[in-house]
């Protein structure tokens, strides 16, 4: 589920986050009770609970009945973004690195297939399509999808019509998102293909 926080619960969400994904709360580190972390942070006990239960549905915590909250291994998953428009990359990578996953980078097919060849902690490729042109693009969507056949690669382009003979193939991408890409939709995307529930804060 992703949950919408309110003030109160933002307030107190972004630093328990900021503190698990920075390593200052080490892996298997058990947490203070939501009782005692509400009185710390002078909220009411249910808040506490909402904020407890968006970073377990990140997969930042796991609470465990009897014993209490602990801090989850964060080895974070990488999102691999190609794409030769810049300020396209850097739009997908503030959106990926929000999301609470480590964003990687690649200009052209040619650079993001090493990246590929030498990570295995990559989930998801976020792919532009024309790249300078749509068979640039088409080529290396295939090359990823014949090479590494269980890594989601999702589309993103504002030229859905490029992609026609990869439709009803299995070198389709999993995800076609059309450009300009909103966050809720990165978002989305990232829960749906990565199965990471992520937090959606205004």
């Amino acid at each position: 589920m992703i949950y919408e926080l309110g003030p109160r619960a933002r307030r107190i969400y972004a630093p328990l986050r900021d503190s698990i994904l920075n390593g200052e709360r080490a892996p298997g580190e058990k947490l203070p009770s939501h009782l005692q972390l509400a009185s710390d942070y002078g909220v009411a006990p249910m808040t506490m609970r909402h904020v407890l239960s968006q970073l377990e549905a990140e997969g930042l915590v796991s609470r465990e009945h009897g014993r209490g909250t602990f801090v989850c291994d964060q080895s974070p998953v990488a999102v691999l973004i190609v794409d030769d428009d810049p300020v396209s990359r850097l739009m997908l990578r503030e959106h990926v690195r929000r999301a609470g996953l480590r964003a990687l980078e690649a200009a052209d097919a040619a650079a993001a297939l090493a990246i590929l060849q030498g990570n295995d902690r990559i989930g998801l490729v976020l792919s532009d399509v024309r790249m300078p042109t749509a068979a640039h693009g088409i080529r290396f969507i295939r090359t990823v999808r014949r090479r590494w056949a269980e890594l989601p690669v999702a589309a993103v382009t504002g030229y859905v019509a490029d992609l026609a003979d990869l439709l009803d193939t299995a070198d389709c991408p999993v995800l076609i998102l059309s450009k300009p890409v909103q966050a809720r939709q990165l978002n989305h995307a990232l829960q749906l293909v990565l199965g990471r529930r992520v937090a959606v804060v205004a």
